[in-house]
């Protein structure tokens, strides 16, 4: 059977935090049930380009602009799916985005281990997860309390626990946000490895 095909838009060059090379061989390596496509072309977002695929995989500095936004709404309203990690967040920056992503980055304080702990237990992507460690930047959101979705990771800093990761349905597609990636050294931790890899396959409907 023919491999499902998924892309994975990101920065290459004109990167501030989070160049795309490096991270986009372990995708490929990670994402072994697609045929794994990486570009830093944004006009990749628009809905003819998107439609081309079963995965979208957004590792993104830049905001998007409107015709890019309409087209990853309607790829995933149309049955697209959408993996957004770690600083693919910023394709919350408008407002009818971030209800498509669950929640919208608010900041972060100094990066430092992380125990991520499973939450979603029930969620089929969660089957075989245990918590793992990772030196990451502690990303900190408000969730969409208009969508229903449902918390898949969580860690505790400042006394408090955060949301690190979810995943929702979104019209006919799917949709999971991973926090942790700020480094090339999270995509290679082998609990994690294997959560992207689940998620992957949910929001491409293969699980």
């Amino acid at each position: 059977m023919e491999n499902k095909k998924a892309i994975v838009i990101g920065n290459y060059t004109n990167v501030a935090w989070h160049p795309l090379d490096g991270p986009d061989r372990e995708l490929a390596e990670i994402l072994e049930d697609f045929g794994v496509e990486s570009t830093e072309d944004y006009d990749r977002f628009r809905y003819d380009s998107l439609s081309k695929y079963d995965l979208c995989v957004a590792y993104t500095e830049n905001r998007l602009t409107d015709e890019q936004v309409a087209g990853l709404m309607t790829y995933v309203l149309n049955g697209g799916g959408l993996l957004a990690i770690h600083t693919g967040i910023v394709v919350e920056a408008r407002f009818e985005a971030a209800h498509l992503a669950g929640g919208r980055f608010r900041y972060h304080p100094e990066q430092k281990v992380l125990t991520y702990m499973p939450t979603g237990s029930g969620h089929v992507i969660m089957e075989g997860m245990e918590s793992f460690d990772i030196m990451e930047e502690p990303y900190q959101f408000d969730i969409d309390n208009l969508i229903e979705t449902t918390l898949l990771l969580e860690y505790e800093s400042e006394g408090k626990k955060w949301p690190a990761a979810w995943a929702h349905g979104y019209g006919l597609g799917r949709v999971v946000y991973l926090s942790p990636g700020h480094q090339l050294a999270s995509f290679t931790v082998p609990m994690y490895r294997k959560l992207i890899r689940r998620s992957a396959l949910w929001a491409a409907g293969m699980i």
